[in-house]
């Protein structure tokens, strides 16, 4: 009964989406920004209607301009929930297929995410090398870099990008890690499991001074590893959570 209550309540606010996003776009024309505040708020109530228990750890280790952050990826709560917890004017690479959809894929086209086909197409190149003075100078960009989610919750290769995108803008990559987020929605369900914990944890940045083009797959191999590293512990810290009640 407590997951039917949290399934009609996480649809009645994401059906929300329906308002929010015209104004996001309507927003999107004072400043880029702009949007930034609703999008959060509109985040939030997801989280709160899932009745998900949140727990973040390391965020002091945000940088303080901007970076690419790099994620594993559970659920389809993980960039609601990211982009909650981070408070940083932070836009995400998504696939392409989002931004197909009515109203909410000119919601995602107005704030700047931006589309990938997540093949390395040209196309997936060129959105990529588009970003670059993006990072540089404005906004914070958020990969899930193993391009689709395990059923499991198994953390997956990495895709390249994230690296590329950091070393020729020049910033830090940052790695984050999601866990307990698959319990909470299962992939291809819409049930929501309501009262589930979720941990999100902020891994130390790492630098890209001096990387050139050729460190890209150290800087991936890296990078995945420090989210390993960090998914461990956020999964020991959900089990622990839930042993508690």
């Amino acid at each position: 009964m407590r997951n039917t209550l949290h399934t009609a309540a996480t649809m009645a606010a994401a059906a929300s989406t329906a308002v929010v996003a015209p104004l996001v776009v309507a927003l999107s024309f004072v400043n880029e920004t702009a949007p930034d505040r609703l999008l959060r708020l509109w985040c939030n109530n997801l989280l709160r209607a899932s009745g998900m228990r949140i727990e973040v750890q390391g965020r002091e280790r945000l940088p303080a301009g901007h970076a690419v952050y790099v994620c594993n990826h559970q659920s389809n709560f993980d960039p609601v929930l990211v982009y909650a917890s981070l408070r940083k004017h932070l836009r995400f690479i998504a696939k392409r297929e989002l931004f197909k959809i009515p109203i909410f894929g000119a919601a995602l086209r107005a704030t700047g995410m931006i589309p990938v086909d997540r093949t390395g197409s040209d196309r997936d190149k060129e959105a990529i090398a588009k970003a670059v003075d993006a990072v540089r100078t404005r906004v914070s960009i958020l990969f899930f870099a193993e391009g689709t989610r395990d059923p499991e919750g198994r953390l997956r290769p990495f895709k390249k990008g994230a690296a590329v995108l950091a070393i020729q803008a020049q910033v830090p990559l940052v790695p984050l890690c999601v866990a307990g987020t698959k319990d909470v929605l299962h992939k291809q369900s819409i049930l929501v499991h309501g009262g589930r914990p979720a941990v999100l944890m902020v891994g130390d940045p790492i630098s890209t001074a001096g990387m050139t083009f050729q460190d890209r797959d150290r800087l991936t191999d890296q990078a995945h590893a420090v989210v390993a590293q960090l998914l461990a512990s956020a999964s020991a810290r959900v089990e622990e959570i839930q042993a508690h009640g």
